[in-house]
């Protein structure tokens, strides 16, 4: 698909607006598969219910916090309770709350991962609440050199997104990942096959060629 400004692998520059259940799991992220988890924007942390939170991972705008990895981490269901004494959060990125030794983890804690075999498309079908779509006017975005098989790129010295470019979502379409794109948003870019949402937060000055991208 494409790529752009404030719209989708059809990357979209903003016109006019600024831009279930899983098996048990305690092992570390990196030993099993979490390629059929779902990028939640707004992190871990924002989950409410079990099942959202045992088929998510992170994909809030920061790479990581106070050192800790954030983006892309498995989420961890603290199994009803509050995930740490201090908090009322009862979901929390895999690193910040296990892999953290400034923080204690709860004593009953599951990590959201894909050891049932289910791939992305069936995550999806099953999630239970996602936040509701803002419907930004499709005329609202532009496709960035053609759109299709085009990547977003910013203004960072690489020419990638920075750290706070972009949060990431899992979306059905190109239609619901524009959805996801409010008044702080200036483009997205999707992948189809991976229903993978860029929400960019900063200029999208132009792009690169990656297929499959809109």
């Amino acid at each position: 698909m494409p790529g752009m400004r404030i719209l989708s692998a059809v990357s979209l520059a903003a016109v006019g607006v600024p831009c279930v259940a899983a098996l048990p799991s305690q092992r570390p992220p990196e030993e099993e598969n979490t390629q059929c988890l779902l990028y939640q924007g707004t992190g871990c942390q924002a989950i409410t219910d079990k099942a959202t939170c045992l088929t998510s991972r992170d994909g809030r705008v920061m790479d990581y916090i106070e050192g800790h990895d954030t983006r892309s981490q498995p989420c961890v269901w603290c199994g009803g309770e509050p995930c740490e004494p201090t908090g009322d959060n009862l979901c929390e990125s895999y690193s910040w709350l296990v892999g953290n030794p400034a923080v204690q983890p709860p004593a009953s804690w599951i990590s959201a991962n894909c050891l049932d075999g289910r791939d992305v498309d069936e995550s999806l079908a099953r999630a239970k609440s996602r936040p509701a779509p803002t419907a930004t006017p499709l005329g609202a975005f532009e496709p960035v050199d053609g759109g299709t098989g085009r990547a977003c790129r910013g203004s960072s010295p690489e020419g990638v997104g920075r750290q706070w470019s972009y949060s990431i979502w899992s979306a059905k379409s190109l239609e619901e990942c524009m959805a996801y794109c409010d008044e702080t948003c200036g483009g997205v870019e999707y992948k189809h096959a991976d229903h993978y949402c860029e929400i960019w937060h900063e200029s999208i000055t132009g792009s690169a060629s990656e297929p499959g991208f809109a």
